[in-house]
């Protein structure tokens, strides 16, 4: 054997003795090092697989849904609205609503899509909403109809003076309430001393006077031109009776009194639809309806051929 061979196996021996001696960790790096490639061939993917389906649901599926499946304004058909509804029912509640941010995609789109309606303070009520092929709406709508204006004396600093609110016949205020002199003369005026609303459109009026006069309202409403009724008032103190007492005026100073407003009537009060039929048959003026006798024909009136008044601003409305 030469010196050379010695020396090699010498050399051999003493690189497998110092691998025999080195620490695990360092060990364990080398062999990580070695089966790298075919890990990260694995897990690569993977990684990139979760990091694209978490970027989706993140920006992607709400990118497509909005764009591809978003609610349109001009996609949604509503009930056509009364002559009386100025504003544009579906541009209101779409910029109210941000309905540009909800996706037909939504399982609730329906459902938010008749609450943002039924915050409108014209409407009464959401019937139905319907999803329709190529992303169009169809929602069904109950209108609020005004019934009289309230006199109040404003309480607003920059103004004074006389002025009027619109209600419906459930006393909720509606939207745009400066009218002109010919307007207010439409309707039947509720006249309570000392009335004036303390909520925005579309909340209740919040006194229960005029609460209970809008009830009256409602109902004389189609026959105010017939009887020539033309305003309500509330006759004694709630002090003394917890139950509103109503009065009415003709234009020409007739006055009658009501009594309860209709479905709170006491046990021996005639019901409103008596007291409306009186009227009809020609009840003197002062009389007290919850006394006079009335007839058991039906009701009959004559409709009016005026078209229904507007509600909204006017260059010539009365401050409130």
């Amino acid at each position: 054997m030469t010196e050379s061979s010695q020396s090699k196996r010498t050399s051999s021996k003493r690189r497998r003795d110092s691998d025999a001696d080195a620490p695990p960790s360092k060990i364990r790096w080398i062999a990580s090092l070695v089966a790298a490639p075919v890990i990260l061939s694995i897990l690569w993917p993977a990684i990139l697989l979760v990091a694209g389906y978490a970027a989706w649901q993140q920006w992607g599926s709400h990118y497509v849904a909005h764009k591809y499946y978003g609610v349109k304004a001009e996609a949604i058909r509503v009930t056509s609205p009364p002559e009386y509804v100025r504003s544009d029912i579906v541009d209101t509640v779409y910029q109210d609503a941000a309905m540009d941010k909800l996706s037909l995609m939504d399982q609730q789109a329906c459902a938010k899509i008749a609450s943002a309606f039924s915050s409108n303070a014209w409407v009464r009520r959401v019937v139905g909403v319907r999803k329709l092929a190529g992303g169009r709406l169809d929602v069904r709508l109950e209108y609020r109809q005004p019934v009289a204006m309230v006199h109040v004396i404003s309480r607003h600093p920059d103004r004074s003076g006389a002025g009027f609110f619109a209600i419906d016949g459930e006393g909720v205020l509606l939207p745009d309430t400066d009218f002109s002199p010919s307007e207010t003369l439409r309707y039947l005026h509720i006249i309570v001393p000392g009335a004036y609303p303390t909520g925005g459109v579309g909340s209740e009026f919040g006194d229960s006077r005029v609460q209970a006069a809008a009830l009256l309202a409602h109902l004389l409403h189609p026959y105010r031109e017939q009887l020539g009724i033309t305003s309500i008032g509330v006759h004694g103190d709630l002090r003394q009776n917890p139950v509103v007492q109503l009065q009415i005026a003709g234009k020409n100073g007739e006055r009658w009194f009501w009594g309860s407003p209709p479905g709170a009537e006491a046990q021996t009060e005639p019901p409103a639809m008596m007291k409306l039929q009186s009227l009809i048959d020609g009840a003197p003026t002062d009389s007290d309806l919850r006394q006079v006798q009335y007839a058991t024909a039906p009701l009959t009136h004559t409709p009016t051929a005026a078209p229904e008044p507007r509600i909204g601003s006017a260059s010539n409305a009365p401050t409130r």
